[in-house]
């Protein structure tokens, strides 16, 4: 089986850029497929991705309202919709690289010396995106 969507997400984590912007593109993105995922799986796959989804995009919000400036000129990609012909195991796959880029951006920004604040939400990030790449894997059969 085949996807539209690109196979190797290191082109997508380049292309976020670095910084605050490049780490809400990686969320943002890794939301939009995983509601797309989320319309090709099965129900109860569905629902797990959707709680997925909620907290990517709470993330994803976090990070705008500590760093609009940097969130205004990030780059927003949306990999569009899966056809039931397309391989979900391969989505998922992709997914599971993305969440994999935001652990690595939040780690890049906390190494950095940040303040507090961004610490709390860096950590947050950071501990949603290995329970996502956790639930993303054990769905990779």
């Amino acid at each position: 089986m085949r996807t539209t969507w690109p196979t190797d997400p290191r082109a997508l984590a380049e292309a976020a850029g670095p910084g605050w912007g490049g780490l809400w593109s990686l969320l943002y993105t890794a939301e939009r497929a995983v509601a797309a995922l989320g319309q090709v799986v099965s129900f109860a796959e569905g629902m797990d991705l959707l709680w997925l989804g909620s907290e990517l995009r709470q993330a994803a919000d976090d990070a705008a309202r500590s760093h609009p400036d940097d969130v205004a000129a990030a780059v927003a990609v949306d990999l569009g919709p899966l056809s039931e012909q397309d391989d979900p195991h391969q989505a998922r796959r992709l997914l599971v690289g993305l969440v994999a880029a935001v652990i690595g951006r939040a780690d890049d920004l906390l190494a950095g010396d940040p303040p507090t604040d961004d610490v709390l939400a860096l950590t947050g990030i950071a501990s949603m995106a290995f329970a996502a790449r956790i639930a993303l894997t054990g769905g990779a059969r």
